[in-house]
């Protein structure tokens, strides 16, 4: 098969997948139903009661992937990108891919020239794909972008498909593509921008898309592991929302005396003195005696939602603590422990989301004329106890650990430690205090300067 139709098919065959991981995320998955008679009984509430504990292991990742800085070797290499960063709103997409790449597995990125101007923007796996070479998997062959179009009210999907030397468009032959689309469903689509093939011709000398992922060679949902609680967690909620008015207003039933009969209580209709409704009285002639059907008890779908709910953090590495915020959240030694996994995997996808943002901003700096390597610093994945750390730190220092290095240890960007170090007013000696505070960091990009306090502009 030709490049077409691979990245059209693989774009079409992954959208369930991705779709799936985003009604997870927002809390819109189907209800699973054991049988169509439960399925009618609950259609009018199953829609309306909704815990949604899926999006916390998305959530709680992407609040600690975040960039302090990005630093180039050069001072006129790091102006450069901080005008890149500033133009294109990046501090807004940075979170956007985050976000995305870990709902989804995939994000991508696009950075293509419009009027001699970088235009840096996000892009959906439901639109787009980076198809990667059979024998090296870490070589980009080509990549694809599939969108459909609406013009004077008819329907086509258009089809982007970006070389290192080149951009060929195309456009579907009929409004709605097949289930296994073919080249021969498209034609060139010709603009002014490209030849009479549909080829547009450019010099980036590289693939300008970028693929952001949390496992390789394809990622996959952060919450990916949660959707099976969170079935069950959906299941006990509407069912336990759908007998609660039975709590408030309980069902009764009469029983009748001896001698009296189906008959005569009923007069024939079984269903003229029952029926099914909370608070409902079920008149009977010959009445003896007046019950209470007991409703179901509460604790029958709390306790389990509580098991589902461990299960899912067990099964997800999230701790505990950030599904049940009961205020006996762990604090010293022991939020290290119990955080320890979600470190760990927060440190993992900073490894391979931090390799993708050093390929655009290296190719970031090649297109402006800047052959220069850069370096992606993170703000710091664990959470401290202030006064803790810092006495911590003390001590280290006291016994001979460079400031540097503990300065470094403590989640400081490595040019701001530099700055003090060259700086004989505030140079640590064993026995002081590190300067600054662990909430110092720089959010834009620090190439240009480095900031003398969290609030001073880079130079």
């Amino acid at each position: 098969m030709t490049d077409l139709t691979l990245a059209v098919n693989e774009i079409l065959d992954r959208r369930s997948e991705y779709q799936t991981a985003q009604e997870y995320y927002e809390g819109t998955a189907e209800e699973v139903y054991t049988t169509a008679a439960i399925k009618r009984a609950l259609r009018k509430t199953v829609n309306r009661f909704r815990l949604n504990f899926a999006a916390t292991p998305v959530d709680t990742v992407n609040n600690r992937l975040e960039i302090a800085s990005v630093s180039a070797i050069s001072e006129e290499a790091g102006s450069y990108l901080d005008k890149v960063w500033a133009s294109n709103e990046l501090t807004l997409e940075v979170g956007e891919i985050h976000k995305n790449a870990l709902i989804y597995g995939d994000a991508y990125l696009i950075v293509w020239p419009v009027d001699d101007v970088l235009q840096v923007y996000y892009n959906s796996p439901l639109t787009t794909v980076v198809l990667y070479d059979e024998e090296n998997p870490r070589l980009k062959r080509v990549a694809a972008k599939v969108w459909e179009r609406v013009v004077d009210g008819k329907t086509s999907t258009r089809v982007n498909l970006y070389y290192a030397d080149r951009l060929e468009k195309y456009i579907s032959l009929g409004e709605r593509l097949p289930q296994t689309p073919k080249d021969s469903d498209f034609v060139p689509f010709v603009d002014e921008t490209t030849d009479a093939n549909g080829v547009m011709v450019h010099g980036l000398g590289e693939i300008p898309v970028f693929h952001f992922r949390t496992e390789r060679p394809k990622g996959k949902p952060e919450h990916l592991n949660a959707y099976g609680a969170q079935d069950m967690i959906n299941k006990l909620v509407v069912m336990q929302m759908a007998s609660v008015d039975f709590h408030g207003f309980p069902q009764r039933i009469a029983l009748s005396q001896e001698g009296s009969s189906e008959s005569a209580d009923f007069g024939g209709d079984s269903k003229a003195g029952l029926s099914g409704n909370p608070g409902d009285l079920a008149i009977l002639k010959g009445i003896k005696e007046v019950k209470e059907f007991k409703p179901s008890d509460a604790s029958t779908f709390l306790e389990p939602l509580k098991a589902y709910v461990r299960s899912m953090a067990s099964t997800t590495s999230t701790p505990l603590h950030y599904f049940e915020p009961t205020g006996n959240v762990p604090s010293g030694e022991a939020l290290r422990v119990a955080e320890a996994p979600l470190v760990k995997k927060v440190r993992v996808r900073q490894l391979s989301l931090g390799s993708t943002w050093r390929e655009v901003f290296t190719f970031i700096l090649r297109d402006g004329g800047f052959n220069e390597d850069v370096q992606i610093h993170w703000k710091p994945v664990e959470t401290f106890d202030t006064k803790e750390a810092m006495e911590i730190a003390r001590i280290k220092v006291q016994i001979g650990i460079p400031p540097e290095q503990v300065a470094a240890e403590m989640g400081y960007d490595v040019a701001l430690i530099r700055t003090w170090t060259m700086r004989p007013s505030v140079g640590i000696q064993p026995g002081n205090d590190i300067p600054g505070n662990t909430e110092a960091h720089d959010l834009q990009p620090n190439t240009a300067g480095v900031p003398d306090t969290p609030n001073e502009k880079a130079a």
